[in-house]
């Protein structure tokens, strides 16, 4: 599977947003769709900070 978890680092920690992510589509700037594995779905605002495929682990900070 090439599924990913995706993580927002706010103030110097990482917390998780949503798991088994299987794709992300820009929707404007600074915000994303998540779409799940099993067809669920989450937006998220922030800046891509990282993509570690090896990982599984995609990270957005937020924006200040």
């Amino acid at each position: 599977m090439c599924e990913s978890n995706v993580y927002i680092k706010k103030n110097n920690t990482q917390e998780l947003v949503m798991e088994n992510v299987a794709a992300i589509t820009p929707v404007e700037d600074n915000k994303f769709l998540l779409k799940g594995l099993l067809g669920d779905s989450k937006e998220l605002s922030g800046r891509l900070v990282d993509i570690n495929l090896m990982r599984h682990k995609i990270l957005f900070e937020t924006l200040q």
